[in-house]
């Protein structure tokens, strides 16, 4: 399962659900705009990452696992290696792993 999919089909849920109760719902909608970038997670510290994953509705004692999904070294590496969205010397990461697998 892609966790980040997940993520951003949870902020859609969650920003339909505080339109329909009348509530604020801007956070959601810069979410919206954040995950654009699949290489979002990458780029953000765990404290706002998990404070993202939280507006979208990840519950506080899934926070760890959904974290560690998102920034897993497959994915890094799909997204380095598969999908060039990420770029080895990209000065904007946060986390990174060696350019190459063991």
């Amino acid at each position: 399962m892609n966790e980040f999919k997940v993520i951003v089909v949870m902020n859609e849920a969650m920003l339909k659900l505080l339109k329909d109760k009348n509530e604020n719902y801007e956070k959601n909608l810069k979410i919206r705009e954040y995950l654009k970038d699949e290489a979002f997670f990458f780029k953000i510290s765990k404290l706002n990452a998990y404070k993202i994953l939280q507006n979208v509705g990840v519950k506080q004692e899934q926070l760890e696992d959904v974290y560690n999904k998102l920034i897993s070294p497959d994915v890094f590496y799909d997204l380095l290696n598969n999908k060039g969205k990420i770029k080895a010397d990209d000065e904007n990461l946060v986390i990174k792993y060696e350019n190459y697998r063991l």
